[in-house]
């Protein structure tokens, strides 16, 4: 069976946020002693595991597909960590949905701290013969606000991770917060749940169906005028094209890995050639000419991977990135480079049955 069909569905609407659709009114805690063990992927949960006591068991749904479990490990009253682990499917898969969450989680810490937050995303991946599961995470300083008697809120300094896992049709995400461990430990502690709770079982258990071409969804504004719109499918096309091309089937299975900055590169190369083929063909809004004539301009000047940085806020996996932004910002200046060139103009998504 081919990996990917010819034909592409087209549907045009808002870019959108995936959200677990909660069949309960609100979660309720599973009252469960010894292991528990989730009847859709079959992790198991242990009530005891690596010096953490399991806290709770919260289900969002009647049959226990979605479920967030909390650890605690108490070492003295001041000193405590928390883990929690989020394990639930997805109705909808997209390539923006690594960095919606994590975006949306550092809005989440902003709401609740009285200092910034340096959530520096990093990525990395898990590999084994039959999966590999790419993801985000960062292990970062902050000021958790929790509730006081005396002050209200009381913000106290912890040291944190947030990890987020492409697992084909389900969704995992670890969460810690610590007042004593260092970021050395945190990291260990995240890999020994990778380990632990078989990520790349749950990934391999539950992949995408892939042998089907992802479904496209447009911005609003890519509808402005036919060449606008064709540019854009001829950029999303260029991307399926370049994970056909780069990426095994044991990863494209799991998500779209759209971290990687090469495939966003070839795609806004792909959609500049279309323009530039096809210039004369149909009439155009200023707009749209406005639009390429600064992503040609991004592009003969080299600047394309620093485009893509500055579009996503850095949620991309390119290293110079950070250190090039202020160079960036300065050529965006000289350059007559304005903010229309950092709309996303469509994502690819699954749509799980």
């Amino acid at each position: 069976m081919m990996l990917f069909k010819k034909n592409l569905i087209i549907a045009f609407s808002l870019l959108f946020t995936v959200i677990f659709s909660q069949e309960r009114k609100r979660p309720v805690t599973l009252a469960i002693k010894g292991d528990f063990t989730q009847p859709a992927t079959s992790v198991i949960f242990p009530e005891f595991w690596a010096g953490f006591q399991r806290e709770s068991i919260q289900s969002y749904d009647p049959q226990n597909k979605h479920i967030v479990v909390s650890y605690v490990q108490q070492i003295t009253k001041k000193n405590k960590t928390t883990l929690t682990l989020y394990l639930y499917p997805k109705k909808i898969v997209d390539n923006q949905l690594l960095r919606d969450n994590f975006e949306a989680y550092h809005y989440v810490l902003y709401q609740n701290s009285n200092k910034k937050t340096n959530l520096k995303p990093s990525f990395g991946s898990l590999s084994n013969d039959n999966a590999k599961v790419n993801y985000t995470y960062s292990i970062f300083d902050h000021a958790l606000g929790e509730r006081d008697f005396f002050k209200g809120v009381k913000f106290t300094d912890k040291s944190s991770l947030l990890a987020i896992y492409e697992c084909g049709t389900w969704d995992f995400k670890t969460r810690v917060s610590s007042d004593n461990m260092t970021k050395a430990q945190i990291s260990e502690l995240k890999e020994k749940v990778e380990n632990y709770f078989g990520i790349l079982n749950i990934a391999a258990k539950n992949p995408l169906p892939i042998e089907n071409v992802p479904d496209l969804r447009l911005s609003p504004i890519v509808k402005r005028d036919s060449m606008m719109t064709k540019a854009t499918i001829a950029a999303a096309e260029a991307k399926i094209e370049w994970m056909k091309n780069n990426l095994e089937k044991k990863e494209v299975m799991t998500g779209f890995n759209d971290m990687k900055i090469d495939s966003e590169v070839y795609s806004i190369e792909k959609m500049i050639e279309f323009y530039k083929a096809h210039e004369n063909d149909w009439t155009m809004q200023e707009s749209t000419k406005n639009y390429f004539s600064e992503m040609i301009r991004i592009a003969d000047n080299g600047r394309i991977k620093d485009h893509i940085y500055d579009k996503y806020k850095g949620l991309i996996d390119y290293q110079e990135g950070a250190d090039k932004e202020e160079d960036y910002n300065q050529f965006k200046i000289d350059k007559g480079i304005s903010t229309t060139t950092n709309e996303i103009l469509y994502s690819l998504f699954y749509r799980i049955q």
